[in-house]
C-alpha cells in the first residue's frame, strides 16, 4: 500500500516527491509567467497541477497521467512547453515510467496542443 504523506512544500508518494512552487512576481511586467505547481491530498488520492507556460511561450501543450498502486491513486495535469521555461517557478512531477518502474498501473496518459493563448 502506498501511503502519501506530507513533506516540506507538498507531499511524498512512495519515495516520489510532489512539490508546490508559484511566480513570486505578482503580474507586474508585460511578460509575467504566473507558473505555478500545486498539489492537494485527499485520504487515498494526490492531485498534481501545473503550468509552465507564459504569454510569450510557444509550442504550448497539455499532458498527464492517472496512475493506481493498491487504493493510492496519484493524477497529474501539466500545461507545459516544448520551447524555453528556465522561468518555470514550481516543480516538476515524477516522470511517468518511474511510477510504472515501481509498479504503479497507468489508467491515464495523455498529451495534447494547447492553443496560443488557451492556457
Amino acid at each position: 500500500m502506498a501511503l502519501i504523506s506530507k513533506i516540506p512544500g507538498g507531499y511524498e508518494v512512495d519515495g516520489f516527491a510532489f512539490r508546490r512552487g508559484k511566480c513570486g512576481c505578482g503580474g507586474g511586467g508585460q511578460d509575467c509567467c504566473f507558473t505555478f505547481s500545486k498539489v492537494k491530498a485527499d485520504r487515498n488520492t494526490l492531485v498534481f497541477e501545473g503550468k509552465a507556460t507564459c504569454p510569450s511561450s510557444t509550442d504550448n501543450y497539455a499532458w498527464g497521467y492517472r496512475v493506481r498502486k493498491d487504493d493510492t491513486v496519484v493524477e497529474v495535469h501539466m500545461v507545459d512547453t516544448r520551447g524555453n521555461r528556465d522561468y518555470y517557478a514550481g516543480y516538476d512531477p515524477p516522470p511517468l515510467a518511474a511510477l510504472v518502474e515501481k509498479g504503479w498501473i497507468v489508467e491515464e496518459h495523455y498529451e495534447r496542443p494547447v492553443p496560443a493563448g488557451a492556457e
